[in-house]
């Protein structure tokens, strides 16, 4: 879902839901215009990208069996200076029959870690060495981003209904014993446990399946392992059972995932056949996208059932671009992530194995190897591992891939875009990144424009790879204003890195009355400047109330100038109450006099956020606080008791304003002209969020839309106005409460004149919205101190009582109505006054 902060309007560039193969680019001499705005993200992962990847069976298997070539791939693929890549999805080999030698690939055997006897199992944790040195060497390499996610291709041999854990007899039949589905989520579970406690390894994810409803996997094949499950009750089993054998070992922080379906289609059924407990037990959608075309659908699936979504695995040996030479492989690999990307949204990208050739004189357990592939043409994989020379050899496909790899990283923001484009933000370190590739020969204009950025970097950085250049630092593009205008090279794919973008300081925007502390002035360590300052020579605290409970990802702050070792031994702390605190970081040396961020551990949830320095002076220029709201814990969700709207399209019921409501973003509201839903709440409320969902392929007639409310139905005030299409369920948090009963959305008149909406008239389309808030807060009445609702004589009385010692205050704040903390004289002679007005 879509959180934000502010109020601002945001525009967001069509996600394209784009066939699986081929052809997905624009036309490749026509202009590409795209508008990036950090207020239209991707709806998956609420926006936050996790990562590159791939997997590392079957190359690591292969590789592994060399400390030197082991090295050198993880560093070339995980390491600062390769593609730094952070994902590896590792195979949990089932192992075939010791017996079996159809297996003919070099590196496709992969073993499993039991013995059988025939009546019992043992493991062998010797087992699979070559893989896990890979996996071992590559974590290192990587550092404290690297993700690591566990996947079987089949289970052990003796689990299989043919004995053969490459496929059935029948390739399109379950291969897993009945009653063996307990066995063989035990052997996934044990092998995670052994593999963290053991070897240090955190495991993130699991998953049981690759590639589950096909026919692809028979016995005997020659080339690797496979089993078939059938959608629906045998994959709901597994999942369920993998749970439960997790959860046992005390696994439970490790997320089950599923079912890596070859297909985009398929994956969206197979989800859909599993059972309630099934689905609630996996957190995320693991897809191919080899077939299907249903990028959308698949996204708009994930994003409705809560799960995150991710493109885990996919390659090919195709070409793009007419005569593009080496570089055809790389602009086809550029087409692929480009269609996934905008088209499903994810928040990973994985392709399938980074080596998918080898060099050997002597080949391995008898089998040759493939040897070198042809450039010129379309492959498997971007490097090829040269056994006999003890090197990597890179391709154009690998530097077309780190195009991409290399700059959007971990933890930014993905924003939607379009075209032949791929752009992400980081709202910390301020930058835009955006990926562009040209599969034309010849030069073609790009017009990249920044909306929505309070500030925008004056020039971006040019990183290109094409026939004659590997990640190539070219001529910085001077913008213009919140423009970058430059041209795409022939058959290239370019990276612009545009630093400086940000939307104020960044971080939540605060008013004064959120901030408190222990002097004067409080508010100026949150006030978006980096000039100003909060100064308490006595020592203390400087807090914020985010006004709601928020997951945190990150704080910021930046010393005043000169005083920076003020900050040396400094506390950050969060807490939900207000009264319970948790420490997130200690300041351990003087900072630098910027803004210094720090990113906090997943899972951090606080509406307070408090920096104190003990008995020591607490001098700080700015604070930052970047986190996404979880409404469902901040406010109340309101149910309206009544709704209303214009008509429908031809008057049909199916599409009348009651689909707008009904918590299903598959049906929508279809309106004409001067179209309008309309929520009666039944009683006034503080509205603090609204969320909205546009009707599937017709995003852009919510362009200019807005929502208003209205306390008597009758006087309206606008609160929010739509820019551009937005994508999926959009959440958006108002900067202050609005009192209202009735709350209506509704198009304006005549005819769209934004560049998005080619209509001849508004058509109200909208297919959700919801309304978040909390009963209206009704402000006490100063001297009011019996809580009657009024001040009268009765107050004065007991006011004065209780000054000359006599009985009790019923309402203490009531009674101090000159705010100083002290009820005495001072406050009778003001209810006096008040009285006297009166």
């Amino acid at each position: 879902m879509r959180i934000t902060k502010r109020i601002t309007a945001f525009l967001c560039a069509a996600a394209l839901a784009i066939p699986a193969f081929s052809g997905v680019g624009m036309k490749a001499d026509a202009a590409q215009n795209v508008t990036l705005s950090p207020e239209a993200i991707y709806p998956v992962n609420d926006g936050v990208f996790e990562g590159w990847g791939t997997s590392l069976c079957w190359w690591a298997n292969r590789v592994g069996y060399s400390d030197s070539l082991a090295q050198k791939a993880a560093d070339a693929f995980y390491g600062d200076e390769g593609l730094r890549l952070n994902i590896a999805r590792f195979n949990i080999g089932g192992g075939d029959d010791p017996t079996h030698t159809h297996i003919t690939r070099t590196d496709s055997n992969m073993p499993g870690y039991t013995n059988w006897n025939g009546y019992e199992a043992t493991y062998d944790w010797s087992k699979d060495a070559n893989q896990r040195n890979v996996l071992l060497r590559c974590i290192e390499a990587c550092g404290d981003d690297m993700i690591v996610e566990m996947f079987s291709n089949s289970p052990p041999y003796y689990m299989c209904k043919s004995g053969c854990s490459t496929g059935n007899d029948n390739p399109g039949a379950n291969n897993l014993k009945d009653d063996c589905y307990d066995d063989f989520a035990e052997y996934l579970a044990e092998v995670c446990d052994h593999y963290e406690k053991v070897w240090g390894v955190k495991v993130q994810s699991v998953e049981a399946f690759n590639e589950p409803y096909t026919n692809f996997w028979g016995k005997n094949s020659n080339k690797q392992e496979g089993c078939h499950f059938d959608i629906g009750n045998s994959e709901s089993t597994m999942i369920l059972e993998l749970q439960k054998s997790m959860n046992k070992r005390g696994l439970n922080d490790v997320q089950i995932v599923g079912t890596d379906e070859t297909s985009i289609d398929t994956q969206i059924d197979a989800f859909k056949a599993l059972s309630a407990e099934a689905k609630n037990a996996i957190t995320r959608i693991d897809t191919h996208t080899y077939g299907g075309s249903k990028r959308t659908e698949l996204r708009n699936t994930a994003v409705s059932a809560g799960k995150n979504l991710w493109m885990s695995e996919v390659d090919g040996g195709s070409t793009a671009g007419t005569n593009a030479g080496e570089m055809g492989s790389g602009l086809w690999l550029a087409e692929r992530i480009n269609a996934d990307m905008n088209g499903l949204n994810p928040s990973a990208w994985i392709i399938w194995q980074v080596i998918d050739n080898h060099i050997s004189a002597v080949g391995m357990n008898g089998n040759k190897d493939k040897g070198m592939v042809n450039v010129q043409g379309g492959f498997w994989g971007c490097c090829v591992a040269d056994h006999d020379n003890d090197k990597i050899i890179f391709t154009k496909k690998y530097y077309s891939f780190g195009q991409y790899t290399r700059y959007i990283r971990p933890g930014m923001t993905m924003l939607s875009t379009g075209g032949n484009t791929v752009a992400a933000y980081d709202p910390v370190a301020g930058q835009v990144v955006v990926v562009a590739y040209n599969t034309d020969g010849s030069p073609t204009d790009l017009n990249v424009t920044l909306s929505g950025f309070d500030k925008v970097g004056t020039t971006a950085q040019v990183i290109r790879t094409s026939n004659t250049e590997n990640w190539a630092d070219c001529a910085p593009v001077t913008l213009n204003g919140n423009r970058l205008s430059t041209q795409l090279a022939g058959h290239s794919v370019t990276t612009y890195i545009i630093n400086g973008c940000s939307t104020g300081v960044g971080g939540m925007q605060f008013s004064e009355k959120q901030v408190k502390g222990s002097g004067a002035d409080a508010y100026k360590a949150f006030d978006g400047d980096l000039e100003t300052y909060y100064d308490n020579e006595s020592g203390g605290y400087v807090q914020a109330d985010l006004e709601g409970v928020y997951e945190l990802s990150a704080i910021g702050f930046c010393p005043r100038k000169d005083y920076e070792s003020t900050m040396t031994g400094g506390v950050f702390e969060v807490s939900i109450d207000g009264t319970t605190w948790e420490t997130v970081h200690t300041v351990a040396d003087a900072p630098a006099c910027q803004l210094n961020t720090v990113k906090l551990p997943s899972g951090t949830k606080a509406r307070y956020v408090r920096y104190s320095t003990g008995d020591d002076r607490c001098c700080v220029a700015e604070i930052t606080v970047h986190g996404k709201i979880l409404l469902s814990e901040s406010f109340n969700k309101l149910e309206p008791v009544a709704t209303s709207g214009s008509s429908a399209w031809k008057d049909q019921t199916d599409y009348d304003h009651t689909k707008a409501f009904d918590g299903n973003t598959s049906t929508f509201f279809d309106g004409v002209g001067d179209g309008w839903i309309q929520a009666d709440l039944g009683e006034s409320y503080d509205l603090r969020a609204i969320g909205f969902c546009p009707r599937s392929g017709y995003e852009y007639r919510m362009a200019d839309s807005y929502f208003e409310v209205s306390e008597d139905g009758t006087t309206w005030e606008k609160v929010y106005t739509v820019s551009g299409k937005p994508t999926g369920m959009q959440q958006v948090v108002l900067p202050e409460a609005k009192t209202a009963r009735y709350i209506r959305y509704a198009v304006p008149s005549g005819a769209p004149n934004n560049g998005v909406n080619q209509d001849s008239v508004y058509c109200c389309n909208i297919a959700e919205v919801e309304f978040y808030g909390l009963p209206v807060t009704i402000p006490p009445v100063a001297g009011d101190l019996n809580t009657d609702g009024a001040a009268d004589l009765i107050d004065l009385i007991t006011l004065q009582k209780f000054i000359h010692g006599i009985g009790e205050l019923p309402d203490e704040a009531a009674a101090d109505l000159m705010q100083d903390g002290v009820i005495d004289v001072f406050d009778l002679a003001m209810l006096k006054w008040l009285l006297l007005r009166k």
